[in-house]
């Protein structure tokens, strides 16, 4: 499995020990029951899923996280897309608010 997060800090709070980012989190994992195509096939490269279709996810998580809420302007923020191969890209845009022990001296 691989993941990658594109990571905006948007404010420290000392006071509360606690930060509140905005990211894009992906993560990619190969599940071969999804598998659909042979190379060489006239079968598309790749399908996307809606976010309501069910498949198996890992249970990622944020040890830290007080906080979290999905982005959802006039749609989910979600991207699932399924290549041939059975690999699974899964991207979806999150704010969270974070516990961070800070220890800060004058």
């Amino acid at each position: 499995m691989q993941i990658l997060l594109d990571i905006n800090i948007s404010k420290i709070d000392d006071v509360n020990m606690e930060y509140s980012v905005q990211l894009t989190f992906r993560e990619s994992w190969v599940d071969g029951r999804l598998a659909y195509g042979l190379p060489g096939d006239n079968k598309p490269d790749f399908l996307i899923l809606t976010a309501g279709q069910q498949i198996w996810m890992p249970d990622s998580f944020f040890q830290n996280e007080k906080q979290a809420q999905k982005h959802m302007i006039d749609k989910p923020n979600v991207l699932i897309r399924v290549h041939k191969d059975g690999q699974i890209l899964y991207s979806v845009r999150i704010s969270l608010v974070l516990s961070c022990p800070m220890h800060l001296q004058v």
